[in-house]
């Protein structure tokens, strides 16, 4: 059985290979962009300032939660292993 799944995986990597040839012809091989005179200048978009405090206001109070409801759950863990010895 390991051999028919061995073959599969082959003949399908070969197949791969065989496309990804075809796709990009000897003629066509990726070459560098020549430089150009002027340098390329890239505009920086203005972003807002965000106030994380106020859009994650209610993460704090979860995250109390969370632990509340997790150290209950240990505490009962603890309480119910004494009682079942």
């Amino acid at each position: 059985m390991a051999k028919k799944r061995k073959s599969r995986r082959a003949k399908k990597k070969k197949k791969r290979t065989q496309v990804r040839e075809r796709a990009l012809p000897v003629s066509q091989e990726r070459v560098a962009p020549a430089p150009s005179s002027a340098p390329a200048v890239k505009a920086k978009a203005a972003v807002p300032a965000v106030d994380f405090s106020h859009e994650y206001r209610y993460v704090i109070s979860d995250l109390k939660r969370i632990g509340i409801i997790a150290a209950s759950m240990l505490a009962l863990l603890v309480i119910l292993s004494f009682v079942i010895k």
